[in-house]
């Protein structure tokens, strides 16, 4: 499913990226995470993973994922023992 260019969770434009950064595409972010691509463009429809639309494609900044993933660290204390 296509991000709508228009919704206010869909990838920032080109314009606002820093120059110098290095940038991933879905698939290697999904795969890098372990997850699904699907997940990936559910992390970003709902806000919690920036994204940016450049030539027509879907990147994410390198560190847009490290903040992703800082924000996913739990607890130790917040794991329950199986």
């Amino acid at each position: 499913m296509p991000l709508p260019r228009s919704s206010p969770r869909s990838p920032v434009a080109a314009e606002e990226a820093q120059p110098g950064r290095r940038f991933h595409s879905i698939p290697t972010v999904a795969k890098r995470l372990d997850v699904s691509e699907k997940s990936v463009r559910r992390y970003i429809e709902r806000g919690e993973l920036p994204a940016y639309r450049i030539g027509g494609q879907i990147r994410i900044g390198e560190a847009d994922l490290q903040n992703f993933l800082r924000s996913c660290r739990i607890n130790i204390s917040n794991v329950r023992s199986e």
